[in-house]
């Protein structure tokens, strides 16, 4: 390859490691000047560079830093690695994150990236990557004689429109990809969907930053471009392309936790909604105040065969005649868990076999011991379950609180059949809980009893799953529905409004017990949570930022529903309203007071009151605006 690169005019420059032809410039493309040298710092001090490496991981602190360094971006892949591991063209490499991941998988990779600053983050990710090939060029100019096994255009397609000098940009580009590919070669596109779901619920569109864009269709010519699924299949196919596979990643390609197949969607018995609404609280560009609750709406669209077609974005996998099917049929899903210490990073695949569906678990790092013990938790995989079909309980209780005037004695009345089935099955070894003391100890093994590990059978039976964890103690009674109800907050992205009043999550958990007819003071409370930020800080080796002190107390009036919130918005501003109107009508006298000040200021060189100066003051004429609206 590297002939090749010589032979097209690229030089190899020893104190960078990049090759790239003399005198070229770079391309504009940048997260900012400060982010970019931030993410090289980080790099370059780092002593472990692997794709699941720990000491990156606790630098993820925010999105540029979660975007380029988290071993989660390379989940897109994972699923093709059997896929990857001949001759690799990586087409936009930014900032190394994927190309880690190939270089790990691969024979070669030739890394291609644009840009001059983040050319030199790819070679400092892979530097210790002897395969890893880094150019600096732009694709449109890049010239080489190779064919490759695989060509990825990971995030890259959309941005034809700025690089590629033609009259259909992204037709283009994807021609250009396929001429590096050989009889055999796979070109590998991750995009946004531009009819995702999310853009319906009001998140602004990725690249412009404006809600509505894409699924408007406002794109301009010199502007990144996304498509949806049916007109990406036409481009592929006019590109030469006469293999086209499209997967679902959720919450979407950037970050995804589960990847669902064609066929994933259509498998009696499987449900891969489940899979998917359990992902809506981790997208991080969904937007704030949605205008329906994604976790009720995304079981409607599988049922109705939508699921494709509204996915948040894309993973298509094409290719020639000559090409075999990347993946049976059999195959319905994968599901990632590495927002973790890599020696707890799982990913679990859904195959169908004959007429039941394995969940084929494995470890993402070979060298953990099994079960891996720590402090407070043991981690273990079991070999291969069978998949339950039913309903995830988790959900009955979504539906509660996402209705409008629902009831904390409504999410009691479902929380009780539950801690009977864990009192049932402590009695069963005969332990005995009191279901009427909170401080009642249950099993270490029933850390994962939550509901939201629990499937409600057609048969009314529970039934647990995904029990990876135990902890090294016992637990109480009053833990558990504490872990219950967070979790439930955590999944939830937006809650309606209820009868109650509750406003924060630190009275929900109270009212909870209250109605449970447990006695529990704040105290107590607040050593749960000491207890969930320490074993998640085991988990994920730092502090966790989705459950501590401040979370707990935190304000679900921000997870209202916008129809909700829109009234709430209309009820304070007829009170802002009302007053302005007495601002008005005091307005009058100050002015005139203000006109006495001016005289008295001019005979007397007084200088100017206080209370001039009042009402001209930012907060005073914060009203203005909406004044004229009132």
């Amino acid at each position: 390859m590297r002939h090749t690169l010589l032979q097209f005019g690229y030089l190899y420059n020893r104190e960078t490691s990049i090759w790239s032809r003399p005198n070229y410039q770079g391309i504009p493309y940048t997260d900012g000047e400060k982010v970019e040298k931030r993410i090289k710092f980080i790099i370059d001090n780092a002593s472990d560079l692997s794709t699941l490496s720990d000491d990156l991981r606790y630098h993820c602190t925010d999105w540029p830093t979660r975007y380029h360094l988290s071993g989660s971006r390379a989940n897109i892949l994972r699923p093709l690695a059997s896929s990857l591991q001949g001759d690799i063209l990586e087409i936009g490499a930014g900032c190394g994150a994927i190309t880690r991941f190939l270089g790990e998988c691969a024979k070669n990779v030739i890394a291609l990236e644009g840009s001059l600053q983040r050319s030199t983050i790819v070679r400092a990710r892979t530097r210790d990557l002897t395969n890893v090939t880094v150019v600096c060029d732009n694709f449109n100019d890049f010239q080489c004689d190779y064919k490759f096994d695989a060509v990825t255009l990971i995030g890259v397609l959309e941005y034809a429109n700025l690089y590629i000098p033609a009259q259909n940009p992204t037709l283009s580009m994807l021609q250009r990809a396929r001429s590096f590919l050989n009889e055999r070669g796979k070109l590998i596109i991750a995009i946004e969907n531009q009819l995702g779901l999310k853009y319906f619920s009001g998140a602004r569109e990725d690249h412009v930053g404006i809600p509505m864009y894409g699924i408007e269709a406002r794109y301009c010519p010199n502007q990144p471009t996304t498509f949806a699924r049916h007109q990406l299949t036409n481009l592929l196919k006019d590109a030469g392309f006469t293999y086209v596979e499209i997967l679902a990643p959720f919450p979407d390609y950037k970050l995804p936790i589960s990847i669902i197949t064609e066929s994933g969607f259509s498998a009696p018995g499987f449900d891969a909604a489940a899979l998917i609404w359990q992902t809506v609280h981790r997208d991080h560009l969904r937007p704030k105040f949605p205008t329906f609750s994604p976790e009720l709406t995304w079981p409607s669209i599988v049922k109705n065969g939508l699921a494709l077609d509204l996915a948040n974005s894309f993973l298509i996998i094409a290719g020639t005649e000559e090409c075999a099917p990347t993946f049976p049929s059999q195959i319905l899903a994968w599901h990632f868990a590495t927002e973790r210490i890599r020696t707890f990073c799982t990913m679990s695949e859904f195959v169908l076999e004959g007429n039941r569906i394995k969940v084929n678990r494995k470890r993402l790092y070979p060298a953990a011991e099994e079960p891996v013990v720590g402090t407070l938790l043991a981690h273990h995989i079991a070999a291969s379950p069978d998949y339950i079909p039913g309903e995830v309980y988790l959900y009955q209780l979504v539906r509660i609180v996402t209705r409008k005037g629902w009831r904390v004695e409504e999410v009691c009345k479902l929380l009780q059949p539950w801690l009977f089935f864990l009192v049932t099955l402590a009695d069963k070894e005969g332990r005995k809980v009191d279901p009427s003391s909170p401080f009642s100890k249950l099993p270490g093994y029933m850390f994962d009893y939550i509901p939201q590990n629990i499937i409600l059978t057609s048969d009314g039976k529970f039934h647990v799953i995904d029990t990876e964890w135990t902890a090294t103690e016992e637990l109480e009674l009053g833990y558990i529905v504490f872990r219950a109800i967070s979790s439930l907050m955590s999944q939830v992205t937006v809650f309606a409004r209820n009868k109650e009043g509750i406003f924060t999550a630190y009275d929900f958990v109270l009212a909870i017990f209250r109605q449970l007819g447990w006695s529990i003071s704040r105290k107590t409370v607040a050593r749960y949570v000491s207890l969930e930020r320490r074993i998640q800080a085991e988990v994920t080796g730092g502090h966790p930022r989705a459950l501590n002190k401040r979370a707990v107390i935190c304000s679900l009036r921000r997870k209202l529903l916008p129809t909700q919130s829109f009234g709430e918005m209309s009820r304070l501003f007829n009170r802002y309203h009302g007053a302005v109107r007495i601002c008005r009508r005091l307005l009058v006298p100050v002015l005139r007071c203000r006109h006495g000040v001016r005289a008295i200021d001019s005979d007397f060189s007084i200088p100017g009151l206080f209370i001039c100066n009042e009402f001209y003051s930012t907060g005073w004429l914060a009203y203005k605006p909406l004044e004229s609206n009132c």
